[in-house]
């Protein structure tokens, strides 16, 4: 990568990164605009899919945490140690092939997380649902055609696969299903909480495919946390309800399986890019 390509994905990134938490905050947290009232016509506290509000803030500043220290990383060169216990530090081509590869897809991230936020500031909720729908299928590239999770050592793989792939993947994935509930006013009606009682089930297979196929418990626990989250709010919302009881025991299957696949996981090295047969290791130990 050349100075001035390097430089460009230093600022989109960068840029990308807190315009997300701009809008976040501007249009989500001190707008109050996941806490409407039950009179106004969309309802988005009340839906099948709506989370507890204290896990959904947790979630989300745990995510920015971890993507500010990504960001950090591409400015500033890292130690690491290597299988040798010899003490290196990650040379300049190391970094700007991270940024490469992984770098786009955490900038597409975020542009599209502003643009979710004010799109469901403003109740466009078809437009932020198909943001919603394009933002998982750009984490969905990341994921399976770089194989993020088999990042090695521990501290890349947490602040690399977390803050770009796991944790993004499992929120979109909820947020469209949130989303959808409040586009299709799912907020009452015995009909409705049916269709949500089969469609919970989602927020299992889909992570257990990831966990059990790909050894990627990072999105395992990442919905389990989400999930946990869905449960605490939907016991609050209709004690009375097997929403809350599906999301419970979701959260807890979830998160019992990756704690025993991150434990049982053989150690691999190196991020692998594109096919299997193209392995080129980002970051090794």
């Amino acid at each position: 990568m050349t100075d001035d390509s390097l430089v460009t994905h230093r600022v989109t990134t960068t840029v990308s990164l807190a315009l997300s938490i701009w809008g976040t905050f501007k249009h989500l947290i001190f707008s109050g605009h996941v806490l409407k009232h039950v009179n106004e016509p969309f309802r988005v506290s009340l839906t099948p899919f709506t989370g507890n509000i204290i896990v959904l803030f947790v979630y989300w500043s745990l995510l920015y945490l971890l993507q500010i220290v990504f960001v950090a990383q591409i400015y500033f060169p890292g130690s690491h140690t290597n299988s040798t216990g010899v003490s290196g530090v990650i040379s300049t081509t190391t970094r700007a092939s991270l940024t490469s590869v992984v770098g786009w897809h955490f900038t597409i991230f975020n542009f599209l997380t502003y643009l979710w936020t004010l799109t469901f500031h403003k109740e466009h909720y078809l437009t932020s649902e198909i943001i919603l729908v394009l933002n998982l299928l750009n984490i969905l590239a990341l994921t399976i055609n770089h194989k993020t999770s088999t990042i090695k050592p521990l501290s890349n793989w947490i602040f690399i696969h977390l803050s770009t792939a796991a944790l993004p993947f499992s929120w979109l994935l909820y947020a469209v299903f949130w989303n959808g509930a409040v586009l299709f006013h799912a907020q009452t009606g015995l009909f409705a909480r049916i269709v949500a009682n089969v469609l919970i089930w989602d927020f299992l297979f889909i992570p257990l495919f990831f966990v059990l196929i790909w050894k990627d418990w990072g999105i395992g626990l990442s919905s389990s946390l989400l999930t946990f989250g869905l449960g605490w709010g939907q016991l609050f919302t209709k004690v009375i309800a097997l929403q809350w009881i599906f999301a419970f025991i979701i959260s807890g299957i979830l998160f019992v399986v990756s704690v025993i696949t991150a434990f049982s996981q053989e150690n691999g090295n190196g991020l692998l890019i594109g096919n299997d047969s193209e392995q080129a290791p980002l970051l090794s130990n």
